[in-house]
């Protein structure tokens, strides 16, 4: 309360109430924990933090009741508003004019920054104006390298701010973009990207990601006419061969036989992209080289050791495949070639380390390691039910 009284605008207060909002979110976890399956955890660790508030009452009461309820969209906001209206009047102290402000902010740009190049991430940025006049401009890192979640959030004084900055720092190659697009479309970038991130289980996210998530789901609600993103569709297998196939036939890939590890290598980083990262199978870079190799062909794959020998070979013709049908400069195409044997051995350490395997492969390990033919359905469902029952035991 406090803290309430010493702040000076709504945009001041609306960062103010993210970082406590930020403060509930990070223990949303807790709620399962507790054996209150999908609860509200800003309700279930916010409402006796309000009442309390309420309890007290006086103008830093009703100021950090106002910012709640306006950060807030759920319940715990609805709360807050309540119990906000039935303060009476402190006279003592009146509340600040802005309190009327907050949540009250009109957009009125927005925009993408992107790599042209290797579009990994992209930032979408949306632009406000409070009734005071204070600009400012939210920028939420969307990576899609992780399937489209967000990881970052900032908070800028413009987006002509951003331009400047990018044409004074235009960084290697130039790759970097600015665009102006309909806040309607970068709004629901935004809300999905969140939704996305909210739906992992411990995301990687930056420092200040909870800090601001509030305000920048603020933002994205007050954009009018928002345009919902929907999932890329998924490549149908058919479609996914036909792409395997046409590099076996192109000069990159037509050394290697359509049996061939090689070629089953490439059908792995199709899907790699296709289901696990963005969906889009040509679009290769040094990092997504990263994710593959060390990450997940180590926790997906069950092989013996000349699959894995064979990968880098293959991957090495995919890139250069993928790079001339996406018109990849040279020097990107170089850059993602490089990073394949810089990873060759960290894939190989970690593919035979049983740590690092995911349920799934820890299950087909056991399976051939116990001499079961997975053709064999019957005996297939009957190691599984027992491998069920030990782990629900361990």
């Amino acid at each position: 309360m406090r803290d309430a009284l010493g702040l000076t605008g709504p945009l001041d207060g609306e960062l103010w109430g993210s970082t406590l909002m930020g403060m509930l979110w990070s223990r949303r976890y807790a709620t399962r924990l507790e054996n209150v399956g999908s609860a509200d955890y800003a309700l279930m660790f916010g409402a006796p933090l309000v009442e309390a508030i309420g309890r007290m009452g006086g103008a830093g009461a009703r100021i950090a009741l106002s910012v709640i309820a306006a950060v807030d969209d759920g319940e715990l906001g609805l709360r807050a508003g309540e119990l906000a209206r039935e303060l009476p009047e402190d006279a003592g102290r009146a509340v600040p004019g802005w309190v009327a402000a907050l949540g009250e902010a009109e957009i009125t740009d927005a925009a993408v920054m992107r790599d042209e190049v290797f579009d990994d991430a992209c930032t979408m940025f949306l632009e406000a104006r409070h009734p005071d006049g204070n600009v400012h401009a939210v920028g939420v890192l969307i990576d899609h390298n992780l399937g489209g979640m967000a990881k970052d959030i900032m908070v800028v004084d413009s987006i002509d701010g951003v331009a400047q900055v990018m044409r004074e720092h235009p960084g290697p190659n130039g790759a970097l973009t600015l665009e102006r697009i309909s806040p309607g479309m970068a709004a629901g970038r935004i809300h999905a990207a969140l939704e996305l991130t909210d739906l992992t289980w411990d995301p990687s996210v930056s420092e200040d990601y909870a800090d601001l998530r509030a305000l920048a789901l603020m933002r994205a609600d007050e954009t009018p006419r928002l345009v919902v993103a929907h999932d890329r569709p998924e490549m149908p297998s058919a479609e996914r061969d036909r792409l395997r196939d046409e590099f076996l036939r192109s000069p990159e890939g037509q050394a290697f036989a359509p049996d061939s590890d090689e070629a089953y290598a490439v059908s792995l980083a199709i899907e790699f992209c296709v289901d696990y990262v963005d969906g889009r199978p040509l679009r290769w870079s040094p990092v997504v080289v990263e994710l593959f190799m060390a990450d997940w062909v180590p926790r997906k794959v069950v092989s013996d050791g000349e699959l894995f020998a064979r990968i880098p070979m293959a991957l090495d013709a995919w890139v250069r495949f993928a790079g001339r049908k996406s018109n990849l400069p040279d020097w990107a195409v170089a850059a993602t070639r490089e990073a394949i044997p810089a990873w060759h051995e960290t894939m190989l350490e970690r593919s035979d380390d049983p740590a690092a395997a995911g349920p799934a492969k820890e299950l087909l390990t056991a399976v051939q390691e116990a001499g079961i033919d997975i053709e064999d359905r019957h005996a297939l469902d009957t190691f599984v039910a027992g491998w069920n029952a030990r782990s629900a035991m361990g």
